[in-house]
């Protein structure tokens, strides 16, 4: 995503949840994963591969926290939650385990709060999608129909996001839809919708200014992600916030971040609900090069 990720940081932030998810599926057989990354910048001009990190088995003794079967529970959930806020001996947990990698969890269940973060969500994703190079980028990965999700499985099917196709398809490939007056009020009325019940926001802050930071807060978000699906609690990542400097800079006025030594990179709404749908991926012989 060299628009909305043009430093890489997110795509080496998630081989981190890749790497520590297997280790944590390799302890039950008194092994772990020792990795020599190669700290390096992801380049999408490049047109042949780049070594990120070479991997190795190694026996070892220490003591698993986290069950390997929940890597196959863990989700992001985008359904509306169960208006009830996160137990807090769940974020105080939660907070642990950043503490460990060097990294602050942040949280807040004030319902000023949480509204101002979730119409701030809904005004930046539909902000973005004026931005014609975020809106072709982003829309390249979306999946409108089943058939097209199974076909491909590779992107963001609708199914899963909890948003009707015609709305997305219509949000990608009629922008100017989003200039009527009448028209956008009932569209965001029907996005903020799908984040009704939520009781909880949360934000991760701490160094990511380079590679090894990005791999190190990958490891942390594997178990942080792990621990909160040990309690039963979903995840829905406002990415948008995030990358867009407008939004970002919003956050972080309203609570007066320390952008310089303590960025905010993760922001958050976490919650129960039912059982969000499956995304369709491609299996493990269809990844690997051999």
């Amino acid at each position: 995503l060299p628009v909305e990720d043009y430093t890489g940081c997110f795509t080496i932030l998630g081989f981190g949840i890749f790497i520590e998810s297997l280790s944590i599926a390799a302890s039950k057989m008194g092994l772990e994963v020792v990795e020599d990354y190669n700290q390096v910048n992801l380049d999408e001009k490049k047109e042949t591969l780049t070594l990120f990190a070479k991997l190795k088995l190694k026996p070892s003794t220490k003591k698993q926290s986290l069950d390997r079967e929940l890597i196959l529970k863990r989700r992001t959930s985008r359904l509306p939650y169960n208006n009830k806020p996160i137990d807090p001996h769940v974020l105080e947990e939660l907070e642990q385990v950043a503490r460990q990698f060097g990294y602050k969890f942040n949280y807040s269940t004030d319902i000023e709060i949480i509204d101002w973060v979730l119409q701030l969500n809904c005004e930046t994703l539909f902000y973005d999608m004026t931005e014609e190079n975020t809106r072709e980028e982003v829309g390249s990965w979306i999946r409108y129909t089943k058939s097209e999700a199974f076909k491909k499985r590779d992107g963001l099917w609708t199914y899963c996001m909890n948003i009707p196709a015609v709305f997305m398809y219509l949000s990608f490939h009629l922008p100017w839809l989003f200039e009527l007056p009448l028209i956008t009020p009932l569209l965001k009325q029907r996005y903020l919708q799908t984040t009704k019940g939520t009781k909880t926001v949360a934000w991760l802050s701490g160094p990511f200014k380079n590679p090894a930071d990005w791999i190190k807060a990958g490891h942390m978000m594997a178990r942080l992600w792990l621990t909160m699906t040990k309690h039963g609690t979903y995840l829905h990542p406002f990415g948008s916030i995030i990358t867009n400097h407008r939004s970002h800079k919003s956050f972080a006025e309203k609570f007066k971040v320390d952008e310089v030594n303590n960025p905010i990179w993760l922001l958050m709404r976490l919650g129960k609900s039912e059982e969000p749908p499956r995304s369709v991926r491609l299996n493990s012989e269809e990844i690997l090069i051999r």
